[in-house]
């Protein structure tokens, strides 16, 4: 009776340990990052249950031996071939914000995997070797996949600016990315690119939250909007850095080569997120409100349009709106990088 007892306690301190140790149950659906940093423990109750029946049958000669095991097995992950759970639900329905916020929450950096069943060889591979490797990360890290071949995946990636994949993402606690890798993902690439961001996270963060206090302390300062939006666009961030990019166009009591230069950020931020009716939008906006006032919103808004014309070669459209560009204020910055474009598609220009 005492060995059943013990059992039993077993039993129950595994089932707690699987679902509420170092993270609290996720809330909602399974499959949330606290789920998915826990290891999997089935096999390790399934052995509990097997001592059971050993027990009752009282080979008692092997109870013992069969408890030692199973309490070492408790502490060792599952080698199942089957994904995590929170890897296969991030696949099917997931909820990128929330998994990204409570990384955030936990302190723990996120490696995120853009691919697309069945698109190549390389996505396939990618899609069956990153649950296996992550596993071996323990909790130290929160695994997203992105599959393509859902709908609802290719707006949640195309902040990414995943044109090709797979896609590998490699991001601070706090959501900035560090690493970008395409082409094969390999496990030795997967574990560098961990090193990488353990690496890097302290310094990040720490100069995006003394960024952020810089601007809670001066919200009307554009200077302090521009160095936040500047640092989060260098760490290719674009999604956060578009409201600080936003605030200053809009500023009206902000000058107005300022403003231009934070409006043309808009119009390329949506760009590169695959959103080109938005940077339409604001490149129209920039030349409505602003290219009265000086000349620079004339070039700045024609050669976000210019540039994004040709992208989706419309060649004698770009070819005008970059000229246009150029024309309006030859020496400015944005003359020059119409130039550089009009040089680029010269030849298929038609």
């Amino acid at each position: 009776m005492d060995r059943m007892n013990r059992i039993n306690r077993m039993e129950e301190k595994l089932e707690t340990w699987r679902w509420g140790s170092q993270f609290p149950p996720a809330a909602g659906p399974p499959g949330r990052l606290g789920e998915a940093s826990l290891p999997d423990t089935s096999r390790v109750l399934f052995r509990a249950h097997f001592i059971k029946v050993f027990s009752t049958l009282r080979l008692g000669c092997f109870a013992p031996a069969l408890v030692a095991l199973a309490v070492v097995l408790a502490g060792c992950r599952s080698e199942t071939a089957t994904p995590p759970p929170a890897l296969v639900s991030a696949a099917t329905s997931p909820d990128l914000d929330e998994d990204l916020a409570r990384a955030a929450t936990y302190q723990i950096p996120a490696l995120i995997l853009v691919a697309e069943t069945g698109a190549s060889q390389a996505d396939d591979d990618a899609l069956f070797l990153f649950p296996r490797v992550v596993a071996n990360l323990n909790d130290g890290v929160a695994p997203i996949v992105l599959d393509l071949s859902l709908s609802r995946n290719r707006a949640l990636a195309a902040r990414f600016h995943a044109n090709n994949t797979p896609l590998l993402l490699g991001l601070t606690p706090r959501g900035l990315i560090v690493t970008r890798d395409g082409g094969p993902i390999t496990k030795g690439l997967v574990f560098n690119r961990m090193g990488k961001i353990t690496e890097r996270r302290h310094e990040l963060d720490g100069q995006l939250a003394t960024l952020e206090e810089e601007v809670a302390k001066a919200p009307t300062d554009a200077a302090a909007q521009l160095r936040l939006a500047d640092f989060l666009i260098g760490q290719s961030n674009a999604r956060e850095a578009l409201p600080h990019f936003e605030a200053v166009a809009r500023d009206n009591s902000t000058s107005a080569s300022v403003r231009v230069r934070a409006w043309v950020e808009v119009a390329r931020a949506h760009f590169w997120m695959a959103e080109p009716e938005k940077g339409r939008h604001s490149a129209q906006e920039l030349i409505a409100a602003l290219g009265p006032v000086t000349s620079e919103a004339l070039a700045g808004g024609n050669l976000m349009l210019g540039v994004q014309d040709a992208n989706a070669r419309r060649f004698a459209l770009a070819r005008r709106e970059l000229a246009a560009a150029m024309a309006a204020a030859p020496d400015s910055d944005y003359a020059r990088q119409a130039g550089e474009a009009l040089a680029k598609f010269q030849g298929e220009a038609k």
